[in-house]
């Protein structure tokens, strides 16, 4: 066979293939035999009728479809071995000539990623503040998680705890019930859509109310872009929110060995929100410098990898129940080439990230020992107590090995990007 190859954007390859008619004789000999096999042919035993009868029947071109199924396969195998193609997906195939046999194949084909002058990267890393105010507002929040409900006999306020029933209706048709709800009615957050909650500010217990709130075009559910629909609100109780008294009794409350004192509790808030905005700070600080590796990288990858991922992402958001996810479509009137686009620049971002981070530990040599892998599992199963054992076996199969060989590398490449980015290797490079 003859095979020329042309290399394609996008991390393509195209090989165009010329089988030898020997070849293709011997394929339409043997697809004759399949042929004849099973199919019956007037006075032939299944399988004997003579080639000549079956190219009759089927004709010359027929024959040499028939054969195609198992030739073309075999060549293409043996094309892109001989030519050392890194195939990563499968072919396109476009048939160019029956006789003498010519196709085309376009093949995925690993990507190509150039990393450039990576070490000159730099990024600077936003500083930390724990304010007094900051600390405030998460006793607040402990302070609403302590609350108590009480029933009250007035109109509705802002803050109340309701029970109530919600249903409208869009020319007649019945699109929202939700009976018993309970909720709590947040100034400046919106119910459902905006001027509900608004609406039930005043009512009393027991009290209905009927009106109309066209929804906005950019409405997350489709469907109801620009149209008008007729709420109706019953209020079945109204409940106050009262708040405890912050003292040191309430941090007692909250764990009187730890907290005696509400200062003792206003000083774990802080180390607390400290750490979180530190690590925050530091994943942010990591993304920057990935981008930045994204960004004066020169990469080359063929499409099959974002619809990879982008199938990796709706599967993670939705589950693997095919039957919910399309019912979900047909609730927010999308169709699945519609969706899938949503997730397009996404996937694309993490395509770019995972290539050059795999690049980066080819670059700086990094790896994985059976070591670290050992103490990785170590530091997995220590919380476990008796069932450490069971849970080392669990993780200690091939495919476990391999995951946490993954995170290793990719936690310890993290590491030496940030390294990188805050110039700590600067003397290393001189």
């Amino acid at each position: 066979m003859k095979v020329t190859l042309e290399r394609l954007p996008e991390s393509r390859v195209q090989l165009e293939i010329e089988v030898d008619d020997e070849r293709l004789e011997r394929s339409l000999d043997a697809a004759y035999r399949r042929i004849a096999k099973r199919n019956r042919f007037p006075g032939f035993r299944p399988g004997k009728a003579p080639r000549a009868i079956v190219e009759r029947a089927y004709g010359r071109q027929g024959l040499i479809r028939e054969a195609l199924d198992d030739l073309v396969p075999d060549v293409y195998n043996e094309a892109i071995e001989a030519q050392d193609v890194p195939a990563i997906g499968q072919p396109e195939l476009q048939i160019d000539s029956l006789e003498p046999l010519r196709f085309k194949a376009i093949v995925p084909v690993r990507p190509t990623v150039e990393l450039n002058d990576y070490r000159s990267i730099r990024v600077e890393r936003e500083p930390v503040e724990v304010t007094p105010d900051m600390v405030d507002q998460q006793l607040e929040a402990l302070r609403k998680r302590h609350a108590t409900h009480v029933p009250v006999d007035r109109p509705v306020q802002w803050n109340d705890i309701l029970i109530a029933d919600v249903s409208a209706t869009i020319d007649g048709e019945e699109v929202l019930r939700d009976d018993g709800a309970e909720f709590q009615l947040r100034d400046g957050e919106t119910l459902f859509v905006e001027g509900l909650a608004e609406a039930f500010l005043g009512l009393e217990k027991g009290k209905s109310r009927t009106f109309d709130i066209t929804f906005p075009d950019d409405f997350h559910i489709e469907r109801f872009r620009g149209k008008t629909a007729t709420f109706t609100i019953t209020v079945h109780e109204v409940k106050e929110e009262q708040l405890p008294a912050l003292d040191d009794e309430f941090a007692q409350s909250i764990n009187a060995d730890e907290f005696p004192t509400l200062q003792a509790l206003r000083e774990r808030i802080e180390a607390d929100l400290r750490r979180t905005l530190e690590e925050a700070a530091e994943n942010r600080f990591r993304t920057a410098a990935v981008d930045k590796l994204v960004e004066i990288a020169t990469i080359e990858y063929p499409r099959i990898l974002v619809e990879h991922e982008i199938d990796h992402l709706i599967r993670d958001a939705m589950g693997n129940d095919r039957q919910q996810y399309l019912a979900y479509l047909q609730t927010i009137g999308r169709t699945e080439q519609e969706f899938r686009e949503t997730w397009r620049e996404a996937a694309e971002t993490r395509v770019k990230r995972s290539l050059v981070l795999e690049k980066l530990a080819e670059a700086e040599g990094i790896t994985v020992s059976a070591e670290e892998i050992e103490q990785e599992l170590d530091s997995l199963v220590a919380p476990m107590g008796d069932d450490a054992e069971r849970f080392r076996q669990m993780f200690a199969t091939e495919e476990g090995v391999a995951t946490i060989r993954r995170n290793l590398l990719s936690r310890k490449t993290l590491e030496r990007l940030s390294a990188l980015a805050r110039g700590e290797l600067q003397e290393e490079q001189a």
